[in-house]
Parts: structure tokens; C-alpha cells; sequence
């Protein structure tokens, strides 16, 4: 799987599962305090996470694939990330993803995009590690990022986080 995206984030760009959403904010209300309303959410593996303060402006990959072919990225991080069955996963700038939780409880159908849906299907169920890897080039104005799905059978040990990468 290989999924290119180009986003404004609005200071944040976040991955979501459109099933994970919708089950926890069947029961929970949308926190506005940012970074900590969405450390629960990348906690129990809904949401990846990255704040993009150097560049609000994204060009990425969404790949399942080795990193050998892709020349001068840096780690940046990972995260626990869980693909339900049959689930989407979205690509979201942070005003749309405010947007989708506190007026449509989560629920993305329900949302009327500004911009073009950037959705990947056909997913592997299960846990995932993702790894966030990321440059700047000087010649553009866009962060460049590869947001690598790493399929695992259990969830991988991390640690809770208490803070979001930030490039």
C-alpha cells in the first residue's frame, strides 16, 4: 500500500481510523485542549499525531512498505496505531479533525470535507507501529513526511505519550 497525500494541517496532521473515532466518541466528548484531548485518542491507538509548526503545508506518503527506497529522512517517531476490521483510515488537517469529533461525535461520514477526502481502505486489521519519518527541503515550502505502517500481532510496549512530535 501506498497512499500520497498533500495537506494543509493546520498546525497538526493526524491519521484516524474512521471506526476508532466514531466507537470513542460514542462515549466521550471532545477535549479542545490541545496537545492533551488528543493523547487519549493516540493512547489507545486511534490517531497518529504529528504538529507541524515548522510547515503547515504537507506533502506525504501512507506506506506499508521498507523504507530502503527513501533517501534522507530522519525518525521522527512512533506510535501504537489499530486498524479495525474493514475500517478507513483518513488523513486530517486539525480543523477538520476538531470539526468531525466536536460536532459529529466522531462520526466522519457525517462531515462535509472542505478539501479533497484523503481516505485508504483495504487495510490489514490489527495493531500497526507507526514510524513518522520526515524532511525539509530548503527549495520548498512543504514538510515532506512517510507515515510507515508496520503490522505487529499484539500492541508494541510503548509507553504512554505526553507529548506530540513536532518538525
Amino acid at each position: 500500500m501506498k497512499k500520497k497525500f498533500e495537506k494543509d494541517t493546520s498546525g497538526v496532521l493526524l491519521i484516524c481510523s474512521k471506526k476508532g473515532l466514531k466507537k470513542y466518541f460514542s462515549n466521550n466528548t471532545f477535549d479542545y485542549n490541545y496537545p492533551d484531548g488528543i493523547l487519549p485518542l493516540i493512547n489507545n491507538g486511534l490517531v497518529i499525531a504529528l504538529t507541524t509548526e515548522s510547515s503547515e503545508d504537507i506533502k506525504g506518503e501512507l506506506i506499508d512498505l521498507s523504507m530502503n527506497d527513501y533517501k534522507g529522512y530522519k525518525l521522527y517517531g512512533e506510535q501504537n496505531f489499530f486498524i479495525e476490521e474493514e475500517d478507513e483510515i483518513y488523513i486530517l488537517s486539525h480543523s477538520e479533525f476538531t470539526q468531525i469529533c466536536s460536532n459529529h461525535n466522531g462520526d466522519i461520514d457525517a462531515f462535509s470535507f472542505w478539501d479533497k477526502k484523503i481516505m485508504v481502505d483495504n487495510l490489514r486489521a490489527g495493531w500497526t507501529i507507526a514510524f513518522t519519518h520526515c524532511k525539509m527541503r530548503s527549495d520548498s515550502m512543504y514538510l515532506t513526511t512517510i507515515i510507515q505502517l508496520i503490522y505487529t500481532k499484539e500492541r508494541f510496549p510503548y509507553p504512554e505519550v505526553s507529548t506530540i512530535p513536532r518538525f
